[in-house]
């Protein structure tokens, strides 16, 4: 699309004045311009698509974040950006997809963004705490199985308590005692099996990621060796 200069120069500073923290302001201008915004110079069409990047990620629009995302980590390799404002600007892009996957309840695919990330900044923290954070996301079947049998116990004492008070102590007060200590048991067995369920599976998450990262240290200080 062949647009003056002057109208460039117009739509750029119009998209300049809006506010930065009018993150609706921002998306409604750039998608009614997008054609003129096509067409400026890479500088103000990357300053101008990362804020409307950005202002998909604070207005929930996380499946035209994510596409927008891969537009500009194409427009990254393709051009060699290393920086933009003083910040890596291919592992800000990475990181944020991970977090519209994350949001999106899209686990696996915000995993594999994430150990992508780690492979590349090792040294990273956030990378490493967010990969954690989605693998405890994502359920095993043991905790599944786990979570099951923690209804399942509750449910059960719930019945030997309702038995307890509605047949037991008015009928056959000498039998109250064991079934006391049967609801109990069931409750404590209930309550501690997910408790130990919930905490081994966050161990192995806490592990899996340490692993991983060590092993990307590794790879890393032996590449840079060689």
């Amino acid at each position: 699309m062949n647009i003056l200069p002057s109208n460039r120069l117009r739509l750029y500073r119009e998209f300049k004045a809006i506010d930065a923290n009018d993150y609706y302001g921002i998306v409604r201008y750039y998608e009614q311009h997008e054609d003129g915004i096509r067409a400026f110079e890479l500088e103000e069409y990357l300053d101008c698509t990362l804020a409307y990047t950005n202002a998909l990620f604070e207005t929930g629009s996380h499946s035209k974040h994510i596409v927008m995302c891969d537009h500009l980590l194409e427009i990254v390799i393709m051009q060699n950006i290393e920086t933009w404002g003083g910040e890596d600007l291919y592992e800000r892009l990475l990181f944020k997809k991970a977090a519209s996957l994350f949001q999106l309840h899209e686990y696996p695919k915000a995993e594999h963004v994430l150990r992508e990330l780690v492979k590349i900044y090792p040294e990273e923290k956030l990378p490493r705490r967010f990969l954690e954070k989605c693998l405890l996301r994502q359920k095993t079947a043991w905790l599944t199985k786990t979570r099951a049998a923690f209804v399942g116990l509750l449910l059960l004492a719930a019945v030997v308590i309702a038995v307890e008070f509605f047949v037991v102590e008015p009928f056959f007060p000498g039998w109250l005692f064991g079934f006391q200590i049967a609801h109990n048991i069931l409750l404590f067995s209930g309550i501690g099996s997910l408790a130990v369920g919930e905490s081994l599976h966050a161990w192995r998450c806490r592990r899996a990621v340490a692993k991983f990262v060590a092993r990307m240290k590794r790879r890393k200080k032996a590449s840079s060796k060689g």
